[in-house]
């Protein structure tokens, strides 16, 4: 096996007194930058955001800037239009990165329960299965779960370090083509993927993949439906196709989001490949 080209990611959320620092830094083979949120914890609203580019293969960009236009919006779902228009003048990894942002908040939210106006897990649970109901494979089958949110979360003693996500994404040649792989290990899931593609890189030949930690069990068959990437060309797929692939509200958007972001490696790698033969 020949590496090629390599993304590892780490989304955090700590809570400082009286302030959340969420921050997402991203280290790659082309690049290494941050996106940063002060948020105030009972609102989640954004107090100020940094983006930082410590390493940005072929371009010059400041090594740091305050992004004033995200002050004030709330730190929550339905905030995805604010951040694009947000961050439209900044390369596309930055809207990635402070996506990330956003939801690690989201997680962390479980263990904001006073902040946020909540009595107890048990009803934190029963606000998330009436606000998500449909979503995702765990939310689509609640009457088919072993144990609430509530009784999951239960036993992580989160301190001030309230949420921490790691990614992982990898492409490397092997033996008659190129192997894409991915995996998330965070405070509540862990899964993972491989994908063998042919030797242009550019279709499936091979999927499989595991849900090893979720809520419940139920979640666990929502891998199968990776060895439906079987066959696909992955060059171009949005995360819409991405998502009726992997099973939409019977998948894990996790693992959707995760497929999705493997896709946009592929691409960039496409392009890397393309660069060095052109100057060579």
């Amino acid at each position: 096996m020949r590496p090629f080209m390599h993304e590892m990611r780490l989304a955090s959320v700590h809570h400082l007194g009286d302030r959340l620092l969420a921050r997402t830094t991203q280290c790659g083979t082309g690049r290494e930058t941050a996106a940063q949120l002060w948020i105030e914890p009972k609102t989640l609203k954004i107090l100020g955001a940094t983006w930082e580019v410590h390493r940005f293969e072929g371009e010059d960009l400041p090594p740091a800037v305050e992004i004033p236009a995200l002050q004030g919006v709330v730190a929550y779902f339905g905030c995805g239009k604010s951040l694009q228009e947000a961050l439209a003048a900044y390369p596309p990894v930055a809207l990635t990165l402070f996506r990330e942002t956003v939801g690690a908040v989201i997680q962390a939210e479980t263990f904001l329960l006073e902040e946020r106006g909540f009595s107890s897990l048990d009803e934190y649970a029963a606000y998330w299965e009436k606000f998500y109901t449909g979503t995702c494979r765990y939310y689509s089958n609640l009457d088919a779960i072993e144990q609430t949110w509530a009784a999951y979360v239960a036993g992580r003693r989160p301190g001030t370090h309230l949420f921490n996500r790691f990614k992982t994404l990898s492409l490397d040649r092997d033996q008659g083509g190129m192997l894409l792989r991915a995996a998330i290990n965070d405070s509540f899931h862990e899964m993972a993927f491989s994908l063998h593609l042919d030797p242009a890189g550019e279709t499936v030949r091979e999927a499989a993949g595991a849900i090893i930690r979720a809520p419940d069990r139920l979640c666990f068959g929502a891998a199968t439906f990776i060895e439906r990437l079987e066959g696909v060309r992955l060059p171009g797929l949005t995360r819409a196709e991405t998502a009726s692939l992997l099973g939409e509200e019977q998948g894990c958007v996790h693992l959707i989001d995760l497929a999705a972001e493997a896709v946009t490696l592929l691409q960039a790698a496409r392009e890397r490949r393309k660069k060095n033969e052109s100057a060579s």
